[in-house]
Protein backbone atom coordinates (compact mmCIF):
# COMPACT_ATOMS: atom_id res chain seq x y z
CA UNK A 1 0.00 0.00 0.00
CA UNK A 2 1.48 3.31 -1.08
CA UNK A 3 2.02 6.00 1.19
CA UNK A 4 -0.52 8.20 -0.29
CA UNK A 5 -3.33 5.29 0.46
CA UNK A 6 -1.88 4.87 3.91
CA UNK A 7 -2.22 8.65 4.73
CA UNK A 8 -5.83 8.77 3.17
CA UNK A 9 -6.99 5.88 5.25
CA UNK A 10 -5.71 8.10 8.17
CA UNK A 11 -7.11 10.85 7.38
CA UNK A 12 -10.63 9.08 6.80
CA UNK A 13 -10.15 7.96 10.03
CA UNK A 14 -9.43 10.66 11.97
CA UNK A 15 -12.62 12.17 10.18
CA UNK A 16 -14.97 9.71 11.18
CA UNK A 17 -13.21 10.20 14.95
CA UNK A 18 -14.10 13.60 15.08
CA UNK A 19 -16.88 13.23 13.49
CA UNK A 20 -18.41 10.69 16.17
CA UNK A 21 -16.93 12.98 19.03
CA UNK A 22 -18.52 16.55 18.05
CA UNK A 23 -21.89 14.27 17.58
CA UNK A 24 -21.48 12.44 20.75
CA UNK A 25 -20.76 16.50 22.20
CA UNK A 26 -24.07 17.47 20.82
CA UNK A 27 -26.42 14.85 21.88
CA UNK A 28 -24.77 15.57 25.81
CA UNK A 29 -25.40 19.70 24.70
CA UNK A 30 -28.98 18.52 23.60
CA UNK A 31 -29.88 16.39 26.76
CA UNK A 32 -27.97 18.67 29.20
CA UNK A 33 -29.89 21.68 27.68
CA UNK A 34 -33.55 19.71 27.85
CA UNK A 35 -32.83 18.86 31.19
CA UNK A 36 -32.29 22.21 31.77
CA UNK A 37 -35.44 23.28 30.24
CA UNK A 38 -37.47 21.01 31.80
CA UNK A 39 -36.07 21.64 35.12
CA UNK A 40 -37.05 25.95 34.65
CA UNK A 41 -40.66 24.77 33.60
CA UNK A 42 -40.68 22.45 36.73
CA UNK A 43 -43.89 23.44 38.37
CA UNK A 44 -43.33 24.77 42.12
CA UNK A 45 -45.77 23.70 44.76
CA UNK A 46 -47.88 26.40 46.19
CA UNK A 47 -46.87 27.34 49.39
CA UNK A 48 -50.35 28.45 50.84
CA UNK A 49 -52.54 24.93 49.84
CA UNK A 50 -51.88 21.42 48.42
CA UNK A 51 -53.45 20.51 44.99
CA UNK A 52 -56.16 18.29 47.18
CA UNK A 53 -57.11 21.39 48.97
CA UNK A 54 -57.29 23.47 45.56
CA UNK A 55 -59.40 20.32 43.91
CA UNK A 56 -61.86 19.98 46.44
CA UNK A 57 -62.40 23.95 46.68
CA UNK A 58 -63.11 24.31 42.63
CA UNK A 59 -64.67 21.31 42.84
CA UNK A 60 -62.79 19.33 39.78
CA UNK A 61 -58.91 18.33 39.56
CA UNK A 62 -56.27 20.96 39.46
CA UNK A 63 -52.87 22.25 40.42
CA UNK A 64 -51.85 24.82 42.30
CA UNK A 65 -48.71 26.24 41.81
CA UNK A 66 -46.26 28.66 42.99
CA UNK A 67 -46.39 32.42 40.75
CA UNK A 68 -42.64 32.61 41.85
CA UNK A 69 -42.09 29.40 39.57
CA UNK A 70 -40.80 30.41 35.55
CA UNK A 71 -44.38 29.32 34.66
CA UNK A 72 -46.10 31.48 36.93
CA UNK A 73 -44.16 34.66 36.09
CA UNK A 74 -44.88 34.22 32.77
CA UNK A 75 -48.62 33.75 33.51
CA UNK A 76 -48.48 36.73 35.75
CA UNK A 77 -49.49 38.49 32.81
CA UNK A 78 -52.94 37.74 33.43
CA UNK A 79 -52.81 38.35 37.37
CA UNK A 80 -55.14 40.37 38.78
CA UNK A 81 -52.87 42.70 40.80
CA UNK A 82 -55.37 45.32 42.07
CA UNK A 83 -54.89 44.12 45.36
CA UNK A 84 -52.15 42.65 47.22
CA UNK A 85 -50.12 43.44 44.53
CA UNK A 86 -46.85 43.08 46.28
CA UNK A 87 -47.77 39.71 48.26
CA UNK A 88 -46.87 36.23 47.57
CA UNK A 89 -48.63 34.35 45.15
CA UNK A 90 -50.10 31.10 43.33
CA UNK A 91 -52.19 29.84 40.33
CA UNK A 92 -54.59 27.49 40.03
CA UNK A 93 -55.48 25.86 36.22
CA UNK A 94 -56.45 22.48 35.26
CA UNK A 95 -55.52 20.37 32.10
CA UNK A 96 -58.38 21.67 30.29
CA UNK A 97 -57.52 25.00 30.81
CA UNK A 98 -61.16 26.04 31.45
CA UNK A 99 -60.27 28.11 34.78
CA UNK A 100 -57.37 29.99 35.94
CA UNK A 101 -57.58 31.22 39.54
CA UNK A 102 -54.75 33.61 41.20
CA UNK A 103 -54.70 33.58 44.98
CA UNK A 104 -52.60 36.44 46.74
CA UNK A 105 -51.93 36.35 50.36
CA UNK A 106 -50.40 38.23 53.19
CA UNK A 107 -49.77 37.24 56.63
CA UNK A 108 -48.49 39.69 59.34
CA UNK A 109 -50.00 41.27 62.62
CA UNK A 110 -51.40 44.63 60.73
CA UNK A 111 -53.69 42.48 58.87
CA UNK A 112 -56.67 44.15 59.75
CA UNK A 113 -54.24 47.35 58.89
CA UNK A 114 -53.46 46.19 55.31
CA UNK A 115 -57.31 45.18 54.75
CA UNK A 116 -58.24 48.54 55.58
CA UNK A 117 -55.87 50.08 53.12
CA UNK A 118 -56.47 47.78 49.95
CA UNK A 119 -60.07 47.67 50.55
CA UNK A 120 -59.81 52.23 50.26
CA UNK A 121 -58.29 51.12 46.85
CA UNK A 122 -60.92 49.14 45.76
CA UNK A 123 -63.23 52.21 46.80
CA UNK A 124 -61.81 54.32 44.37
CA UNK A 125 -58.65 56.58 45.10
CA UNK A 126 -58.19 60.43 44.18
CA UNK A 127 -55.47 60.27 42.14
CA UNK A 128 -54.81 64.34 41.54
CA UNK A 129 -56.79 67.31 42.48
CA UNK A 130 -56.40 70.55 40.97
CA UNK A 131 -58.58 74.14 41.65
CA UNK A 132 -59.71 76.24 38.40
CA UNK A 133 -61.39 79.19 38.26
CA UNK A 134 -65.06 76.75 37.88
CA UNK A 135 -63.89 74.89 40.96
CA UNK A 136 -61.94 71.82 42.30
CA UNK A 137 -61.16 69.38 39.61
CA UNK A 138 -60.95 66.03 40.88
CA UNK A 139 -59.58 62.67 38.85
CA UNK A 140 -60.42 58.96 40.46
CA UNK A 141 -59.91 55.38 39.71
CA UNK A 142 -62.90 53.61 39.42
CA UNK A 143 -64.46 51.76 42.09
CA UNK A 144 -64.28 48.07 41.85
CA UNK A 145 -65.45 47.02 45.39
CA UNK A 146 -68.31 44.42 45.66
CA UNK A 147 -70.92 44.16 47.79
CA UNK A 148 -69.66 42.33 51.44
CA UNK A 149 -69.63 38.87 51.81
CA UNK A 150 -71.14 37.67 55.28
CA UNK A 151 -69.33 34.14 57.24
CA UNK A 152 -66.16 34.31 55.50
CA UNK A 153 -63.45 35.50 57.62
CA UNK A 154 -63.90 38.37 59.98
CA UNK A 155 -64.25 40.77 57.28
CA UNK A 156 -64.81 40.05 52.92
CA UNK A 157 -66.14 41.48 50.00
CA UNK A 158 -66.57 40.85 46.40
CA UNK A 159 -64.92 42.26 43.76
CA UNK A 160 -66.00 43.20 40.04
CA UNK A 161 -64.10 42.07 36.79
CA UNK A 162 -61.48 44.60 35.79
CA UNK A 163 -59.53 44.83 32.90
CA UNK A 164 -57.96 40.87 33.17
CA UNK A 165 -61.23 39.96 32.59
CA UNK A 166 -61.23 38.20 36.59
CA UNK A 167 -62.55 39.02 39.52
CA UNK A 168 -63.36 37.42 42.72
CA UNK A 169 -63.17 37.73 46.58
CA UNK A 170 -61.06 40.14 49.16
CA UNK A 171 -61.42 38.64 52.56
CA UNK A 172 -59.50 38.91 56.30
CA UNK A 173 -58.95 36.23 59.23
CA UNK A 174 -57.16 36.94 62.04
CA UNK A 175 -53.62 37.91 60.56
CA UNK A 176 -54.39 36.73 57.16
CA UNK A 177 -55.86 38.30 54.22
CA UNK A 178 -56.38 36.86 50.68
CA UNK A 179 -57.08 37.96 47.56
CA UNK A 180 -58.78 35.07 45.23
CA UNK A 181 -59.44 36.18 41.18
CA UNK A 182 -61.44 33.62 39.05
CA UNK A 183 -60.69 34.07 35.42
CA UNK A 184 -62.98 31.95 33.72
CA UNK A 185 -62.68 30.43 30.11
CA UNK A 186 -65.57 27.84 29.57
CA UNK A 187 -66.98 29.05 26.57
CA UNK A 188 -69.16 26.67 25.77
CA UNK A 189 -71.16 27.96 29.57
CA UNK A 190 -72.01 30.82 26.93
CA UNK A 191 -72.08 33.15 30.26
CA UNK A 192 -70.16 36.50 30.45
CA UNK A 193 -67.90 36.86 33.80
CA UNK A 194 -70.01 38.96 36.54
CA UNK A 195 -68.50 39.88 40.05
CA UNK A 196 -71.24 37.23 40.89
CA UNK A 197 -69.87 34.31 39.24
CA UNK A 198 -66.38 35.02 39.77
CA UNK A 199 -67.02 35.84 43.46
CA UNK A 200 -69.13 32.82 44.06
CA UNK A 201 -66.49 30.69 42.60
CA UNK A 202 -63.45 32.42 44.62
CA UNK A 203 -65.32 31.51 47.95
CA UNK A 204 -64.32 28.21 48.68
CA UNK A 205 -60.78 28.72 47.80
CA UNK A 206 -60.80 31.73 49.96
CA UNK A 207 -62.45 29.61 52.84
CA UNK A 208 -59.60 27.17 52.64
CA UNK A 209 -56.95 29.52 52.70
CA UNK A 210 -58.48 31.42 55.65
CA UNK A 211 -59.14 28.04 57.68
Amino acid sequence: MSGCAKAAIIGGVIVVALGVLAAIAFLFFVRNFADDVEESFSEESCQFMTNEEASAAVGKEVEATSGDSLIGELLGVIRDTRLLSDSPSCFISGDDSTIQIWISVYDGSDAAEVFASWAAVADGEIVSQSTTDSGTLTVETDAFRGEDVSGLGEEAFCVDVGFTASGGVFARSDDRVVYVTVLVLEEDQGVEPSVGSTCERAIPVATVLLA
